[in-house]
């Protein structure tokens, strides 16, 4: 999936993409690990490495221990208490390709905070002349006409990621940027400013974010998830649990055991429990619900037709495949509370 803004999906085709020039990086790498010249490390150092060079290629951000213990597990790792360097580059190439592998079924999400936004918005003076305005009125809770320059932090802030502000308790170093630049614009606290004041000197603290974020970006890890049918791919591919899934899910619907169903029965299911197969609810967005609609279009014709169980089998797995590949095309992200929902 490609970068959308300053939203990316980490897919593990960024590391897949470096793996054909893995195996010299890996000799460098060796030879890094083994400053006492043994010829010879071990395969704690492999999976050390295999970390440090992952995150290199994830824009700096760390695969999380749940995800790389369960990406590493099924990676045949030598017995041997030591690896010389070819087996050490092959060690490593493989746990990195199973790091791959295990993103593109669970993408990290990250907002990359370089500054463009912010100057998306300074660029666009109505756009920060109405935002402005509306912190200003925000903060202004005594209707005086005045704040002092003490508010500036919480007005920063309150932009947020949608703005390109990063938060500070997202990252040490975002905490330390945003004080950093708030104590240089805020060191008269009580010195008052009417609005059109305020507005001049949040644009210039902002311009001074930009710059430096453009210096140096803060990555922030979203707690988003990403829906692209790779879960349901995988249900796919294994009959016994498709026929599992289907079978689960006709006896619960078969409430007086007749062995029949409804067609109107089929659509809230996969609406109200989808988020267990990796499918995404019809209420995140109008194209979801858009999704839905047009993948139950002959369902949703026919209401009062029935199916029995057979019949209710392969309309299943027409459903999931195109739920699978509508979802390949065109993932979507979820806030995670939704996506588990």
């Amino acid at each position: 999936m490609e970068e959308e803004g300053s939203v990316r999906v980490l897919d593990g085709s960024q590391i897949t993409a470096a793996l054909p020039t893995m195996a010299e990086k890996a000799q460098k790498k060796f030879k890094e690990i083994d400053t006492a010249n043994k010829g010879y490390v071990t395969p704690a150092d492999v999976k050390s490495a295999a970390v440090s060079e992952a995150a290199a290629l994830l824009l700096g951000t760390q695969v999380s221990a749940q995800v790389f213990d369960s990406a590493i597990k099924g990676v045949p790792l030598p017995e041997a208490t030591t690896l010389n360097q070819e087996a050490f580059a092959t060690s490593l190439i493989d746990c990195l390709r199973a790091i791959a592998n295990a993103l593109h079924d669970e993408p990290i999400v990250v907002s990359v905070l370089d500054g463009s936004t912010i100057r998306a918005l300074l660029d666009d003076e109505d756009e920060f002349a109405m935002v402005a305005e509306n912190l200003f009125t925000d903060l202004d809770v005594d209707e005086s006409g005045k704040l002092n320059r003490s508010e500036l932090r919480p007005a920063v802030l309150q932009l947020g990621l949608e703005q390109g502000v990063p938060p500070p308790s997202a990252k040490p170093e975002a905490d330390e940027l945003i004080t950093k630049l708030l104590q240089k614009y805020s060191a008269d606290g009580s010195e008052e400013l009417g609005q059109a004041q305020f507005a001049e000197l949040l644009q210039t603290v902002l311009q001074d974010l930009a710059d430096s974020l453009t210096n140096q970006p803060i990555i922030i890890v979203r707690d988003v998830r990403v829906l692209n049918g790779s879960k349901i791919r995988k249900m796919l591919e294994n009959e016994k649990a498709l026929a599992e899934v289907a079978d689960n899910i006709f006896a619960d619907l078969d409430a007086n055991k007749d062995g029949k169903l409804t067609k109107n029965e089929i659509r809230p299911l996969f609406e109200n429990q989808g988020s267990q197969w990796g499918l995404p609810s019809p209420e995140e967005s109008e194209a979801v619900n858009e999704l839905y609609n047009e993948l139950f279009k002959e369902i949703d014709s026919d209401k009062s037709g029935q199916v029995d169980k057979s019949e209710f089998k392969v309309l299943t797995k027409v459903l999931f495949e195109g739920f699978a590949e509508q979802l390949r095309l065109e993932p979507i992200l979820v806030n995670v509370d939704a996506a588990y929902r």
